[in-house]
């Protein structure tokens, strides 16, 4: 009899796990990068590091229509400040890191330090007919990613996850997703903090136009805001609960000899920060984003572009932030916007490094985490295929600040940057670039009456992918 139960047993077993398939995606890349002067300084103080990184992306199909996605980030970062984004771990990671957990010392080490294993993302997906059913800690994207980007691209440094509830009603081209996410909790017992998402998404491939909504409410009760007084230049202490909202547009259009898409986000709402003066600190800020692009077709000569305008925070109100900051995966070039350069937070994107302190980090020491904010940018590009495998990119970023309040005297001409690309792909899913920056800055580098540096900088970076 239980050899009997036993042999059932096994038999419904393999029965089951053939119903069941895996599939298996990611992507390996390693980098190496060289700043010469971050500073701008005479003393230059440059910066090089070197980054080696691997995710893989199983997904479980469960049976028709019905996934488990999940993502496993290999040799990811634990700095507290990069540990939730996809940089990789940093080669050469000895034992002896300076933290008060080291393992041991470089000196006498015979291996290196081991990286953590981080899952970053856990979802369930149910596709029919009429709709899918999303619930989980997922990726969200949306348009052209100026706020909300997943990461998506072979050499993306950071990602966008929450943790969802949503279900999307599809009625031909046109798409409408409510979604409920939950920023954070406590404990099993409440403190939370939520996302109240609609994204309406309308999309005509034949035609080649789309166009989209994002609409974001986020509240949290006073006890669960934990909006860092010190994340706003005039923020002296926290007094009530958080309540923002942030609207994107989106809009595309595609044809066979010239493709546009432009983005535009407003950032409106309440901090539940107080100034010294015991004045409420509002949110009032904005982007705008356009992208323009002239195919190739049957020419090897391909031109493209990029121009925004992104609001700065403006000291004289100090009863509202102005300042925003576009999500950091979205470059314009090597340099500008993408290193901390210069002295002064001249850019004011300060909200964005709140972790400097607990990571060690500075000017000196840190990766790509700078971003766009108060800023009008213009980066037109042309890229020259020279064969089947090697592509030839040339791009010219100029900008000026949006606000130059932050000093006495102070200008806004950020400078000129060229950037030169080679890309080589021996083959499919493989890629190798290596690029060259050069910053010539701008007046507003040297802070008005403070008189900063503004040495021109270079830049090198020399990158490998591959992804299956």
């Amino acid at each position: 009899m239980k050899l009997t139960q036993l042999f059932t047993a096994v038999l419904l077993l393999s029965q089951t796990a053939a119903a069941i398939s895996i599939d298996w995606t990611g992507g390996y890349r390693v980098e190496y990068t060289s700043i010469d002067r971050p500073s701008l300084a005479n003393s230059k103080q440059s910066k090089n590091y070197a980054l080696n990184f691997l995710y893989l992306q199983p997904r479980i199909i469960g049976s028709d229509g019905i996934n488990i996605v999940s993502r496993f980030d290999v040799m990811s970062n634990d700095l507290p400040a990069y540990q939730n984004s996809q940089l990789g771990s940093i080669i050469g990671q000895g034992l002896n890191d300076g933290s008060a957990g080291a393992n041991g010392t470089n000196a006498t080490s015979q291996n290196q330090n081991a990286s953590t294993l981080r899952v970053s993302q856990l979802y369930l997906n149910v596709n029919h007919e009429y709709g899918s059913l999303l619930v989980g800690r997922a990726p969200v994207e949306f348009g052209l990613g100026i706020t909300h980007n997943a990461g998506k691209g072979t050499f993306d440094h950071w990602m966008d996850t929450k943790e969802v509830l949503s279900y999307r009603f599809v009625v031909d081209n046109l798409s409408f997703a409510p979604m409920i996410a939950r920023v954070s909790q406590d404990d099993f017992g409440g403190g939370v903090m939520n996302d109240q998402i609609y994204i309406i998404d309308y999309n005509n491939v034949d035609a080649g136009a789309r166009a989209g909504l994002f609409h974001q409410t986020r509240s949290a009760g006073p006890a669960y805001n934990d909006y860092a007084p010190t994340e706003l230049p005039s923020g002296s202490a926290r007094v009530s609960g958080l309540k923002t909202q942030t609207v994107n547009i989106y809009l595309e259009r595609k044809w066979s000899a010239f493709e546009f898409k432009l983005e535009a986000s407003f950032l409106t709402g309440d901090t539940g920060v107080q100034t010294a003066a015991a004045e409420n600190i509002k949110l009032d800020s904005y982007a705008v984003v356009a992208e323009g692009l002239f195919p190739s077709g049957d020419s090897s000569w391909e031109w493209s572009g990029k121009a925004g305008v992104v609001s700065g925070d403006n000291p004289d109100t100090q009863a509202t932030y102005e300042g925003y900051i576009l999500d950091r995966n979205y470059d314009v070039g090597i340099l500008l916007f993408n290193h901390r350069m210069g002295s002064g937070d001249i850019l004011g994107t300060s909200p964005i490094h709140a972790n400097d302190g607990a990571s060690g980090l500075s000017l000196q020491n840190s990766a790509d985490d700078e971003a766009i904010t108060n800023a009008m940018f213009l980066a037109p590009s042309v890229k020259y295929a020279y064969d089947e495998k090697i592509d030839l990119k040339g791009t010219v970023i100029y900008a000026q600040l949006m606000n130059a309040k932050k000093f006495v005297d102070m200008k806004k001409d950020l400078g000129l940057e060229l950037d030169l690309e080679l890309v080589y792909k021996p083959r499919e899913r493989v890629t190798w670039s290596t690029g060259l920056g050069v910053l010539m800055p701008g007046a507003a580098w040297e802070g008005g009456v403070n008189g900063f540096d503004n040495k021109t900088n270079f830049g090198l970076t020399t990158k490998a992918a591959i992804t299956f």
